[in-house]
């Protein structure tokens, strides 16, 4: 009985001396992958930053875009009453023409009455025909002026137009970052139902290895231990399965875990279960395992 106490004393004494690297190599681990989640941590927060920042930009040219849309509608309204007050003032002149006109004839019968009176007949045809180029040239003026004035209403409703193009097109850019949003968040929810979440920590190499192909099979049987979980799923040496690979157990698009293969048979194999946690749910019966070629 004295020996076997001093042999079971050194298997103890052995068995404390291969544990203390193992936990210096778990601890080193540890501190690895918490500056490598602190480091994405970090980025995504900067590509938020960025993203939101390219958001406000493009809000503001929208806004600028809609405020230049409303001066060319208000400079557009100004020169419609322009025109309008152009047009009035035309009626105006060609009522004072007509006026004239008539004033010309009553002239001419006046004259017609008066033939002694051939000098004061000279003079008043001079006033007649004065007044009548004055009204002449003055409604020539009025309509230079609308012809000018509707090529400036044909510029503005051309800015306009194109001002309208621009928007047009702000708003297309704008759909297709919505879609590109939408994509990228698609893409991310895809990772995390094959991978798992970004800031999980995963197995490394050192505990499996890499597949060697793309792999995707069913779960048979889950065995749930004191300090482990087994799960067998219906893919085998067959299949390519080697011990040691890294496999993903995901359910309807929710990652569950990790699966290190320690057991292969010709269709069956066997392997130890990791990363589990009650919020995304445990792996049961059914659920699927992904195996990626040359990741863990």
């Amino acid at each position: 009985m004295h020996i076997l106490t001093k042999i079971f004393i050194v298997l103890v004494t052995l068995l404390a001396i291969f544990m203390v690297p193992l936990v210096v190599v778990s601890a080193k681990n540890q501190e690895h992958w918490k500056s490598e989640a602190m480091a994405s941590s970090q980025s995504n927060r900067l590509v938020s930053n960025q993203l939101q920042g390219e958001r406000q930009n493009h809000q503001a040219a929208v806004a600028g875009h809609e405020q230049e849309l409303q001066d060319y509608s208000q400079r557009l309204s100004q020169l419609q009453s322009s025109i309008s007050e152009c047009d009035k003032r035309r009626l105006d002149l060609e009522s004072q023409l007509l006026t004239a006109n008539l004033t010309l004839t009553e002239h001419g019968a006046t004259s017609r009455t008066m033939v002694k009176s051939l000098q004061t007949n000279s003079e008043l045809n001079k006033v007649l025909v004065d007044d009548l180029q004055k009204l002449r040239s003055r409604a020539i003026t009025a309509e230079r002026q609308k012809i000018e004035l509707d090529d400036a209403l044909r510029e503005r409703d051309s800015q306009l137009q194109v001002a309208l193009a621009a928007r047009r097109k702000l708003e297309e850019e704008l759909k297709d970052l919505r879609d590109q949003q939408a994509s990228a968040l698609n893409k991310i929810s895809e990772y995390v139902a094959r991978f798992g979440a970004l800031g999980d920590q995963g197995m490394s190499l050192d505990e499996g290895i890499a597949p060697d192909r793309n792999l995707e099979s069913t779960v048979l049987d889950v065995s749930r231990g004191d300090d482990r979980i087994l799960v067998e799923i219906d893919a085998g040496s067959r299949d390519g399965v080697q011990a040691g690979w890294i496999l993903t157990i995901g359910d309807a698009g929710t990652f569950i875990g990790k699966l290190r293969i320690i057991d292969v048979d010709i269709n069956r194999s066997t392997g130890i279960l990791s990363l589990e946690h009650a919020e995304r749910g445990t792996v049961q019966i059914g659920h699927r395992a992904y195996a990626l070629m040359g990741q863990d």
